[in-house]
């Protein structure tokens, strides 16, 4: 959830700010942001006088409210809950206002101070922790059937929640709450997830003698589920066929064919109906599509109706288009709902099926159709016909100027003083929370200002959150063109492709950080930094150097054209292999020879499947932003046998 991402970046923001001041140099600090800078040391070695007496020299310096807010923050104490609530009058609807509310709520609950926890927080948290301190608080006021009726809605999941909500269940489960039947919906929850530890725990709360044993059943079949007519007797009760069910679907992900061997007998054994029965039949098909395997291929077909989920038809179709066989692509499309045989991409499969049919007219027409997106699909289809892509760029309505805007929403200049500091990332947090507050039509307009500021990588982040797909000036903005062109121009490379890449890795913001350590633009492993500046003789970059946009950018493009070189130029198999690595790119083409368009939907990996084709579309987004010529494929791309 992005609160839960706000907490990692004002930690990470905290952590800065105490271990020193590394951002711009201290010479180079005007005297507003020295004092401020003095003010937080002085916090943060409890010198509270002083850092008021800074604050108080910093007139109408924008970052001034933080000076309150870290006192408040870094010495929580209910004494000062006052002082909290005037600070959220003050600065309302405010991500600083946000993080305050939730660490002392926190705190109260630690202290069990209810009363003093439903005057700052009335209304129901979005949390799943503030929730059940609130419903402890509910409680505590004597509301014992909102409180419970909220413990019963978020205990039944199937995953794991969060350690804030044991006392709550706890007192959830004392008070007789918690029936068999409860912790039996809980566990199929928990089994359907996969999650063995959530399993196991819930075995062992059962109460009645015949419950245990079907606990203990759902927690043996949850290890080894082929063991379904040893551990479960024969009976037609329904949480016996709803285990059947569950312990098949489990076992069919495990070894598919021995599932669908025993799923007469286990339909017969334990009374399952119909729809248990398709159920288990899908996840049959699931394993058997993932796998690509060609056994019971025809019983697989004989099942395959418009009663399917779009998922599995989808996998289907994939696997069809994988096998050349393009009766099968045109038979599983459609069966899909009308909506996902509308997409772009089953328009341009359907037009390949037609064309390998012989059917020049309706193929024809399904590529006229799918040409009307701007999508990778609907380029393919453009270039089929030999048309103009279909870019439908939607104009980015300006006028909104920074006087205003920041008399609108204090949170901009905040978020222009955080920049100027390089506190990135607590400026990021700024901007989320904004976006949360404002309307669509906001969320361009500050977009837009975003653009005029050089807030590129904002500017992105606002036309995600409007979902304004079609404001390409928003989406695909060109920020260091300078140094992109220059290193375009060394490496051979086009700046589009070269925008492209970064737009994808990281949405142009320079100091992006993957959870494995990717870094920068152009999101660098160390080792793959350290391997390209050696290799073309640079000095060994260190890694928290990567987040320098030049450097990064440098040793980006270097890899790229490595990677281009490698594969005499085909940018397809170059963007699979920046974003899956070469050993696998090399795995999936001594897999296949096949045309170019069925190897990137054969691609395995979904998350490379999509970055190739993002990066391919960006591309000719970024041709177009740049004044260039339109170019999607090369002939040569297009013939290669993959």
């Amino acid at each position: 959830m992005w609160w839960r991402n706000l907490q990692l970046l004002v930690s990470f923001s905290c952590v800065v700010l105490m271990g020193g001041l590394f951002a711009p140099q201290a010479q180079a600090l005007s005297l507003e942001q020295n004092l401020y800078r003095s003010a937080l040391e002085a916090l943060r070695q409890q010198r509270t006088g002083e850092a008021y007496a800074l604050q108080a020299r910093m007139g109408d310096y924008p970052l001034a409210p933080y000076v309150d807010y870290y006192d408040l923050y870094w010495q929580p104490q209910t004494a000062r809950l006052a002082e909290v609530k005037q600070f959220m009058l003050r600065h309302p609807n405010s991500y600083l206002a946000n993080r305050l509310e939730r660490r002392y709520l926190h705190l109260l609950a630690q202290e069990q101070n209810w009363h003093a926890f439903l005057s700052l927080r009335p209304a129901k948290p979005n949390s799943v922790d503030l929730q059940c301190y609130y419903y402890r608080a509910k409680l505590a006021m004597g509301q014992r059937d909102l409180a419970f009726d909220g413990a019963a809605a978020l205990w039944q999941h199937g995953d794991s929640r969060p350690g804030e909500c044991d006392r709550l269940f706890a007192a959830w489960r004392d008070a007789g709450r918690l029936s068999d039947s409860r912790v039996w919906e809980r566990q199929q929850l928990a089994y359907a997830a996969g999650n063995a530890a959530l399993v196991k725990y819930l075995s062992g709360l059962y109460q009645s003698a015949g419950w245990q044993r079907l606990g203990n059943r759902v927690n043996q079949l949850q290890a080894n589920p082929a063991k379904l007519f040893t551990l479960l007797p024969a009976g037609h009760e329904i949480r016996d066929r709803r285990l059947a069910e569950l312990a098949l679907q489990r076992w069919a992900n495990q070894d598919a064919l021995a599932a669908l061997r025993v799923l007469p007998q286990a339909k017969q054994r334990y009374g399952l109906r119909p729809p248990a029965v398709a159920s288990v039949e899908q996840a049959i098909a699931r394993r058997l599509l993932l796998d690509r395997s060609d056994a019971q291929r025809r019983w697989l077909d004989s099942r395959m109706d418009k009663s399917w989920p779009a998922e599995l038809l989808e996998l289907r179709a994939r696997v069809a288009i994988y096998e050349s066989d393009w009766s099968a692509v045109n038979r599983t499309i459609a069966l899909m709902p009308q909506e996902q045989q509308g997409q772009s991409r089953w328009r341009y499969w359907r037009g390949r099926a037609e064309q390998q049919a012989g059917h020049a007219g309706a193929a024809r027409h399904q590529f006229e159709l799918g040409r009307q997106e701007r999508s990778y699909y609907g380029f393919l289809s453009a270039q089929q016909l030999g048309k103009p892509f279909s870019l439908q760029q939607a104009p980015l309505k300006r006028g909104l100027d920074w006087k205003s805007a920041s008399r609108r929403w204090d949170a901009l200049p905040r978020i222009e003083a955080l920049l100027q500091l390089d506190e990135t990332d607590l400026a990021r947090a700024e901007w989320y929370y904004l976006m949360e507050q404002v309307s669509y039509e906001e969320k361009l307009q500050l977009g837009g200002l975003a653009l005029t500021k050089g807030w590129h990588d904002l500017a992105v982040q606002a036309s995600i959150r409007a979902e304004a797909w079609d404001v390409l000036e928003l989406r695909f903005p060109t920020p260091m063109s300078q140094t992109f062109s220059q290193f375009a121009q060394a490496r051979a490379l086009e700046p589009s492709l070269l925008y492209a890449l970064a737009r994808q890795e990281s949405a142009l913001y320079p100091k992006a950080k993957s959870p494995v350590g990717a870094t920068g633009l152009m999101q660098l492993m160390p080792a793959t930094a350290k391997h390209t500046a050696k290799k073309w003789g640079y000095p060994q970059p260190r890694p928290q150097q990567l987040v320098e946009p030049a450097l990064n950018i440098r040793l980006g493009s270097a890899y790229l054209r490595e990677l281009l070189d490698q594969y005499q130029g085909n940018r397809v198999l170059a963007t699979a292999a920046y974003n899956a690595g070469p050993g696998r790119v090399r795995q999936w083409r001594t897999e296949s020879g096949m045309p170019m368009d069925a190897w990137v939907e054969s691609i395995p990996y979904r998350e490379t499947r999509n970055y190739v084709q993002n990066v391919l579309v960006y591309n000719v987004i970024y041709q177009q932003q740049l004044k260039r010529p339109l170019r999607f494929l090369t002939q040569g791309e297009l013939t290669l046998r993959y």
